[in-house]
């Protein structure tokens, strides 16, 4: 995976926009996890991974109004049990041209797992408030939580499980020595992407 350059840490944080930027730019290819989530989340309860199976089983209700301690480890283990879908796509890729992917399943240790690059990913987090302002402009929010019997506790139970969540893979990333970078809307976009680019070396 020499010529993959990853961008994960947690969801809201402008990953998907800097990945974009990257490709106009620099002519990358562009691997975006989001687009694939639903289907390998499918494709491992047909194959008999348990925890995938235990998550399509869930209702709205099930999966969101609970702990959000529990929603944050659980955070955990659905990006663990798909990461191995997204690696086999990748490394599938044709790695002649850089290729350039993005997705909270890019959890550090998984990366320092597998042996990449320190110059090849870096952790993207946003802060509280950017967060949740970023999600409050988000229309499909909405629609995502129509089913839920309490939509407002869904959201809240939400936001407060992602603020975990960016702590911990945040946390995570300088232990294992990764670069990061926390997003609080104080920098431009185009900011952003030249930080990006000084990290990968481009």
């Amino acid at each position: 995976m020499e010529n993959i350059y990853f961008l994960g840490g947690s969801p809201c944080c402008g990953k998907s926009t800097i990945a974009e930027r990257i490709c106009e730019k620099h002519g990358f290819q562009y691997y975006k996890v989001d687009d694939y989530l639903e289907k390998y989340i499918k494709l491992g309860a047909e194959e008999g991974n348990e925890w995938l199976t235990y998550i399509t089983k869930k209702s709205m209700d099930e999966l969101w109004l609970r702990d959000p301690s529990v929603l944050h480890d659980e955070e955990f283990r659905n990006y663990e049990n798909l990461f191995p879908y997204f690696k086999s796509d990748i490394g599938k890729m044709d790695n002649k041209i850089p290729v350039i992917t993005e997705g909270a399943t890019f959890l550090p240790y998984l990366m320092d797992k597998i042996k990449i690059d320190k110059r090849h990913y870096v952790c993207m987090v946003p802060t509280e408030k950017f967060q949740l302002d970023q999600y409050k402009k988000r229309p499909w929010v909405n629609d995502y939580l129509s089913s839920c019997s309490n939509k407002e506790e869904a959201f809240n139970n939400w936001m407060k499980r992602d603020i975990m969540f960016a702590s911990s893979v945040l946390k995570q990333a300088k232990e294992l020595s990764y670069k990061t970078l926390i997003v609080d809307g104080t920098l431009s976009i185009d900011d952003n992407v030249l930080f990006i680019e000084k990290c990968f070396g481009l």
